[in-house]
């Protein structure tokens, strides 16, 4: 009984409006700097992890008899290798020019939080879906000459949805973090 007047008060508290907060211009600048620090560690790590990739798989392509095979690195080659630009055409962090001001400041930094988490926001298409052929390949290159068993069938899937799904609900926990980032820098700026 005593809650309902303390969750009436608290939702009193919560809908009043909030004024814009302001941050001066190179407070902007240093959270825009170490986004840009952040996001640049993300995109090299991840060009290096899909050039390991290419690079792996294409030594597995040479050195593979067996036509499936050859056919399974191929394809995961050119998802790799599709993912690898679209990681370089969308996913390349920008540096905040000098001579920006304060407005012109926030405006660049939300944009580029945005792209980032419209690029995260759709992982499944430029980043997880070019590797499904891959994935479907390796299942019947595995099935075709010599069957490996149900059970390290039933493993082999198992592992490839957990990693699938995995970096499907982390990009997706970003790009949620994001979001509320963009959400701070629009409550600064009441006109936006």
């Amino acid at each position: 009984m005593s809650e309902a007047p303390n969750n009436q008060v608290l939702q009193i508290w919560q809908s009043q409006p909030v004024e814009g907060m302001k941050m001066s211009t190179e407070a902007i600048r240093l959270r825009a700097g170490k986004f840009e620090r952040k996001i640049s560690r993300w995109y090299l790590r991840e060009t290096i992890a899909a050039l390991v990739v290419i690079v792996a798989f294409s030594y597995f392509f040479a050195k593979t008899p067996q036509i499936p095979l050859r056919i399974t690195w191929g394809l995961f080659i050119a998802g790799t290798i599709w993912v690898l630009v679209q990681l370089v055409r969308k996913g390349k962090p920008k540096t905040i020019p000098a001579d920006m001001g304060r407005s012109n400041c926030l405006e660049f930094f939300r944009s580029e939080l945005e792209r980032q988490r419209d690029l995260i926001k759709d992982v499944w298409t430029w980043y997880l879906a070019p590797l499904v052929p891959g994935y479907v390949a390796l299942n019947v290159s595995f099935a075709y000459p010599h069957p490996i068993g149900w059970v390290r069938w039933v493993l082999l899937d198992a592992f490839f949805v957990a990693v699938f799904v995995g970096t499907w609900k982390l990009n997706q926990r970003a790009a949620r973090c994001l979001q509320r980032t963009i959400d701070e820098l629009n409550a600064m700026e009441p006109s936006h």
